[in-house]
């Protein structure tokens, strides 16, 4: 049977002014070519969030955590997307899964906001512009920079090589991991994966394997469904 993978939903905004909740295209497409049936994590507070800076947004309340578990129990396993924002509904999801030891991946934004929530949730601790000769930040899915993966890690292990070519959408990079190992950096040594060995699968890449889902992409993608089921 097909695992159920939920895609934290991300705010955005239409090119015609509506607010809306996404699951961008790619990621849906890479689920369902890889092997899993994907649907929307939606947020459940009553707010505008684009229109809404995280600071400014009031504190869940625990009906609201609880709507969140809720629908994460129905998945199988949870992709965290890229984004601009970090909302305390995704700190909320990647806590209960964390928990649970619920399989994730998380990409670009994903990634930092794995590494921000087992660093307290606080963002302006642990990421900080990226300041490189290389441009971090090209919206089109095409390779950017190379990737170097450390041996002895769950990414390594589903690779099996040591250098990667990747795309790259972030203009803010991760300072420290906190407790997460270190699983990849750049050829400019910005940190671009971390992971929890001790869980089923909890691995954060910087780029979007969704994106290029070439031979490499593709081998990420599918491991992490295959340990959704």
């Amino acid at each position: 049977m097909k695992p159920i993978i939920g895609i934290i939903g991300r705010p955005h905004k239409t090119n015609t002014e509506v607010n809306v909740i996404v699951c961008h295209e790619e990621y849906r497409n890479a689920v369902i070519k890889c092997g899993g049936i994907p649907i929307t994590i939606l947020p459940t507070q009553l707010a505008e969030y684009i229109d809404t800076r995280p600071s400014e947004m009031p504190k869940m309340t625990n009906e609201e955590k609880e709507d969140i578990k809720r629908q994460l129990d129905l998945c199988n396993g949870v992709i965290f997307c890229g984004g601009q924002r970090i909302y305390e509904y995704a700190y909320e999801a990647f806590d209960y899964i964390y928990e649970k030891n619920i399989p994730c991946l998380g990409t670009c934004l994903g990634m930092q906001t794995m590494a921000c929530a087992r660093n307290g949730r606080d963002s302006k601790n642990v990421l900080a512009k990226v300041e490189s000769e290389i441009d971090h930040k090209v919206i089109k899915p095409e390779f950017v920079h190379y990737v170097d993966i450390k041996h002895g890690t769950k990414l390594y292990e589903i690779l099996e090589k040591n250098r990667i070519r990747v795309n790259s959408k972030h203009g803010y990079c991760i300072r420290n991991a906190g407790d997460m190992k270190i699983s990849a950096f750049s050829e400019d040594g910005i940190i671009e994966g971390i992971e929890m060995e001790e869980k089923k699968f909890m691995i954060g890449v910087h780029w979007h394997p969704e994106d290029l889902l070439d031979e490499d992409m593709e081998k990420i993608m599918k491991a992490f469904i295959q340990a959704c089921e």
